[in-house]
């Protein structure tokens, strides 16, 4: 008979290993067309930095939560429970900065040909690899104190911490330094970025219909050129993340205030926190004409 803690350990197995398998294709393929293409493309970078922080995500916060439900207890000692948790954070933050940056990136590539956006294009393909090393000097730096309110569950000083499965985790320190504030802000500033980029995004995809709609022709359709489909892929990637971000809200509240004695309410937590990193390559992957004549080859 199979267990409960059985058919969860399957599910994450499963969703562990697609979307490492997906991440891993998207890199390799992103990667060897950026070295190798004709033309190297700034936003294939960001796709490069978005699949090895999606990466990162699933084996850090994946991992350790198949084996603390397959039983494995106290696997991580105090040093192992601060690394695992710190490159959690880290690597939630550098997804949501590789979404952020890539939807900033289209926005600057469709807008119009002024003497501003001309100047913002003509840098924004200079700026991608120092945006993207900004997302990791920053990421690094704003979780850097949480690993002094982790520890192992050895230890038994843990009264009055909040149990993550396999370490423990000071809430209250955290909350009297206001970690979480600010850890909220520099989210909602991301968010909020992205949400008025997509914004444009939308704004201009309606008003570039609306002038498709009045061209008439008797050959075939035209084609949709590749800022467009581009931007249609952009577009479906943030409102993916902005998706299981919001769902995921009202458990993590949940989880929060019941102190983590609710296991049912982690358990979807974890489940929606990896949901994106493991949909988001198959996504790319279905929209990518490239991917789909590369695989016709062989």
């Amino acid at each position: 008979m199979i267990s409960q803690k059985d058919v969860l350990g399957i599910i994450y197995l499963i969703q562990l290993m697609c979307g490492i398998l997906g991440n891993s294709l998207l890199f390799c393929f992103y990667s060897i067309n950026f070295k190798s293409g004709p033309k190297k493309r700034s936003i294939e970078a960001l796709f490069i930095h978005l699949g090895f922080a999606n990466t990162m995500m699933l084996l850090f916060r994946g991992i350790p939560k198949i084996i603390e439900i397959w039983g494995w207890e106290n696997f991580l000692e105090d040093i192992g429970c601060k690394l695992i948790t710190y490159l959690q954070r880290v690597s939630r933050g550098l997804s949501l900065c590789s979404i952020n940056l890539l939807s900033v990136f289209q926005m600057v590539t469709i807008s119009p040909n002024s003497p501003m956006w001309a100047l913002l294009k003509a840098r924004s393909h200079k700026c991608i690899l120092p945006c993207c090393l900004f997302c990791w000097v920053l990421n690094l730096l704003m979780d850097v104190f949480v690993p002094l309110y982790i520890t192992g569950l050895t230890n038994s000083t843990n009264k009055g911490r909040r149990n993550l499965g396999y370490c423990f985790m000071d809430w209250h320190a955290m909350s009297l330094l206001k970690v979480h504030i600010w850890k909220s802000l520099y989210d909602n500033l991301f968010v909020g970025i992205m949400a008025c980029s997509s914004v444009y995004m939308v704004v201009f995809l309606y008003r570039h219909q609306q002038k498709v709609v009045h061209i008439h022709s008797t050959n075939l359709a035209p084609r949709v050129s590749p800022e467009i489909r581009a931007t249609k892929v952009i577009l479906l990637l943030v409102s993916t993340f902005v998706c299981f971000n919001t769902i995921s809200g009202p458990f993590i509240l949940y989880v929060e205030y019941s102190n983590g004695t609710s296991s049912w309410a982690d358990h979807v937590t974890v489940f929606l926190s990896i949901s994106f990193q493991s949909i988001s390559p198959f996504l790319l992957i279905t929209s990518n004409t490239q991917i789909h004549k590369s695989c016709s080859i062989f």
